[in-house]
């Protein structure tokens, strides 16, 4: 008998915040609100959940933070920190299951098919997770439970934070049919705007719609993905392995984007990360992946094997910006980006010689050389890009 397919979905609350007030106990209980620089340019990455309580919220210009919670305790983000309390959650993840997918530093999915006999059913499982994250790491996790990935993500949103949402097999319509629309993952802004427009405002409405209709307002690839995640059939999102033959991240605007410099931001972010990841594992690759998914929902992809192996996060991110030039038709918004490297080996690949290529200068070799000790010592991200300091986008959690 085949069993059931069971999906976690594991979202760290307010993670940023979360290691900020773990870190330093007088920040317990008060607004932490992480992110760049205090002034004009400066965004809030994110904030714990006393800050939201004045209004506060990932994205939002410093500036407007401080006129609305101007008592708040206010730092910058430390990414080395989060990497590694990162990687304390993911190991406690791995011991649950050997099908874990992480897609950013402060979420995974966990396969949890066929686990029963092991660790009792979901719901019981998924609460003996929590204990076990908030006993190892000190962290609070949020966890939705559901026959596949997309249900899963939207279930572990609703009961933040320290949240716990069972979907049933064959309840994921019915889960879907009470959401109010905003709650529905990937009905932006606009999409609803222009749902609204046609009087089609509420969740219950929409099911009643043919997929033509939808198609007809949204846009095929819209209407499409609405038209099945609303009767909560996974639309494909949220693919990949969760074998170590890939490390991928993903990163979903809280507003559509136009600049591709703002992209590109994001994909250093994330080359940073998944860099992070396939060193730490000890894994090497050749082929870099690149996903863009615009305001309409149409997603493209591009996907190279270079003749040499990627050496560092300067290395991926500048193929990684390559890749998305070439594909990014410009002026389009873009709500998701993607970073991958497919094709890993366990041990670094020999390079084909290249004459021709320049030498890394010294000093350049010394940086290198004192940023690695660094990372080794201390994790990575303790040196943090100029760029990544005030970037817009913040997370949501």
């Amino acid at each position: 008998m085949t069993a059931q397919p069971v999906f976690f979905h594991a979202d760290l609350d307010a993670f940023f915040a979360a290691v900020e007030q773990l870190d330093h106990p007088e920040y317990r209980g008060k607004p932490v609100i992480v992110g760049g620089e205090r002034g004009k340019r400066g965004v809030v990455s994110t904030c714990s959940y006393e800050a939201r309580a004045f209004g506060v919220h990932s994205a939002m210009p410093m500036n407007r933070a401080e006129a609305l919670c101007p008592d708040g305790i206010y730092v910058r983000g430390r990414m080395h920190r989060y990497h590694e309390k990162s990687r304390e959650v993911m190991a406690v993840f791995s011991r649950w299951s050997p099908s874990v997918q992480q897609i950013s530093v402060d979420e995974a999915f966990i396969d949890m098919t066929g686990t029963e006999r092991l660790f009792g059913p979901p719901e019981l499982a998924a609460a003996k997770l929590k204990a076990s994250v908030k006993e190892e790491t000190g962290l609070t996790v949020s966890i939705g439970v559901a026959p596949n990935r997309y249900v899963a993500k939207i279930a572990s949103g609703l009961n933040k934070p320290d949240g716990l949402t069972l979907v049933p097999s064959g309840g994921e319509q019915e889960f879907m049919r009470a959401l109010r629309l905003k709650d529905v993952w990937g009905a932006g802004e606009k999409t609803r705007q222009r749902l609204e427009e046609a009087g089609l405002g509420t969740v219950p409405l929409l099911l009643e719609c043919s997929e033509p209709l939808l198609q007809g307002i949204l846009g095929k690839a819209g209407g499409s993905f609405l038209f099945n995640a609303l009767r909560g059939c996974d639309p494909g999102i949220f693919t990949g392995s969760s074998a170590s033959r890939s490390i991928s991240s993903e990163h979903t605007f809280p507003f559509d984007i136009k600049d591709a410099e703002t992209v590109e931001t994001a994909i250093l972010e994330l080359a940073s990360d998944v860099s992070y990841r396939m060193m730490d594992s000890g894994l090497s690759s050749k082929t870099v992946h690149i996903k863009i998914r615009y305001d309409d929902f149409t997603t493209v992809s591009i996907q190279e094997t270079f003749d040499t192996t990627i050496k560092d996060m300067d290395d991926l991110f500048r193929r990684s910006c390559l890749l998305f030039r070439r594909k990014y038709a410009n002026g389009v918004p873009v709500r998701l980006i993607g970073v991958g490297v497919f094709n890993l080996t366990d041990k670094p690949e020999a390079d084909q010689l290249d004459l021709f290529a320049a030498p890394d200068s010294g000093k350049k070799r010394k940086v290198q050389e004192a940023v690695r000790a660094l990372e080794k010592k201390r994790g990575k991200g303790l040196v943090t890009r100029a760029r990544l300091l005030d970037r817009p986008g913040g997370r949501e959690e």
